[in-house]
């Protein structure tokens, strides 16, 4: 699943919209809170993950939110906002630096981005399973979203 772009992410969403709740391009933020959000997360988000910001928004697979920038003031912000989730897992002990939560699940298990692993605008995305052991999960965020839409469809 390696070589995963955005039309395949757009095919597989559209093949499952009963399972499948994104926004729209109407509804998204511009480069200018994505360039905020990067400055107090430390990191630079990945180009597939702006992808989705820029086409999608944000929104649910299944009963899973994926993380997303609300275009709300960060300092007010809540929800399932991607800064607000990873200022307070942080905060909370519950991420570590280079650590950036995208999702988590009802059954405890949390998908981050690796950035340890961050090359050419990409880094993996692992799985943080309730034990506490991780595992890689995905190359990039395209093949996280496919992964997950294929989860809940099956």
């Amino acid at each position: 699943m390696s070589n995963i772009g955005l039309s395949d992410v757009e095919k597989l969403i559209d093949e499952h919209r009963d399972i499948v709740d994104f926004g729209t391009k109407d509804n998204a933020v511009d480069d200018g809170w994505i360039e905020r959000a990067e400055g107090i997360l430390g990191l630079k988000l990945t180009s597939s993950y702006k992808a989705f910001l820029k086409n999608y928004v944000g929104g649910e697979i299944g009963s899973e939110e994926i993380y997303s920038i609300y275009g709300i003031d960060f300092e007010t912000v809540c929800g399932g906002d991607i800064v607000y989730q990873n200022l307070t897992s942080m905060k909370n002990g519950t991420a570590k630096p280079g650590q950036l939560v995208v999702s988590e699940t009802d059954f405890g298990e949390v998908f981050y981005f690796d950035y340890s692993q961050y090359e050419e605008g990409e880094c993996p995305i692992y799985l943080r399973l309730p034990s506490g052991k991780s595992c890689y999960y995905a190359n990039n965020f395209y093949e996280f979203l496919c992964k997950r839409i294929e989860v809940h469809s099956s």
